[in-house]
């Protein structure tokens, strides 16, 4: 399954030390591990949004490309699919499809899709919101195999009842998967929790769905928005993952920060080239994955 994650590339990044950034330094990843290097330009930019924007799923998708987010309750799930949907906007205008905050609509524990070009984002209520941990994992593997009809009540849905023997659905089934996790508590999870993520996120591998793990609320780590291009230099920021990384057994390098966040009726630039940078990851590596196994 390895072979198939690509390593990002880092050519044509500046790399200046400023206070609170960290000079790259590999070594401090383990042999199979980078520091993410995008390149922030207008260029880069409309290169990444029209590739995704005209992407054609690989023929084993009957429909598009499945990407559940999957995390816990308040993560941002909801708000990252809005941020997907900004940046593949066109003109990067801001969208409010999903409810999210304090809006009641975003309560509601249902599993919900929203397609944008030939990508398809589900929403699922956050894992700890379940009854269970059992049960989550079974909700998780149905969801992933593509057996929960879309709009289930996730709250209502018995994985074990009769009611709940769903086929699989080829245009439901997921492709990959985002495990969104605020930046703010992911160095600080309790072990149990943990436990149940290390669970989870272990399924989703040996189904070999392709998986990354995407930091939400950047907005609030101790760094100034300018220096967003170079998030990943951070300190802070790299010590988060590399404990995340230790407690889960998932590497650095699929791991991710955005933010969810803006001023106005456009995404920014650099927060945009953040969201498609890691959302081209997931697509790139579905293909590679699907070319693999042809």
């Amino acid at each position: 399954m390895g072979s198939w994650f690509s390593t990002p590339d880092i050519s044509g990044f500046s790399k200046p030390d400023i206070s609170g950034f960290s000079k790259p330094d590999i070594s401090w990843f383990s042999k199979d591990d980078a520091i993410h290097y995008p390149t922030f330009d207008k260029g880069t930019l409309d290169s990444l949004r029209s590739k995704l924007c005209d992407y054609n799923p690989p023929k084993r998708c009957p429909d598009c490309v499945n990407i559940l987010l999957f995390g816990m309750v308040g993560a941002g799930k909801s708000a990252t699919i809005n941020t997907f949907l900004s940046a593949l906007d066109p003109h990067g205008r801001t969208m409010d499809c999903v409810p999210t905050g304090n809006d009641p609509r975003s309560l509601t524990p249902e599993l919900r899709s929203f397609k944008s070009h030939s990508l398809k984002f589900w929403d699922l209520s956050g894992w700890n919101s379940l009854k269970n941990a059992n049960q989550a994992t079974k909700v998780l593997t149905m969801v992933l195999e593509g057996r929960v009809p879309p709009k289930s009540n996730m709250q209502e849905f018995n994985p074990d009842s009769n009611d709940a023997k769903y086929p699989i659905v080829p245009k439901n089934v997921i492709h990959g998967v985002v495990f969104v996790v605020d930046t703010n508590i992911m160095d600080n999870i309790s072990d149990d929790l943990m436990k149940q993520f290390q669970e989870l996120q272990t399924i989703v591998a040996k189904k070999y769905i392709y998986r990354i793990v995407i930091g939400t609320n950047i907005d609030r780590l101790e760094i100034s928005e300018k220096d967003y291009h170079r998030i990943y230099e951070y300190k802070p920021l790299q010590q988060k993952f590399g404990k995340f990384s230790k407690d889960t057994g998932m590497k650095q390098r699929i791991m991710f920060a955005i933010s969810n966040e803006w001023n106005g009726d456009t995404i920014g630039l650099t927060k945009c080239i953040l969201t498609l940078y890691a959302l081209d990851n997931i697509v790139r590596n579905i293909d590679q994955y699907f070319k693999a196994t042809d």
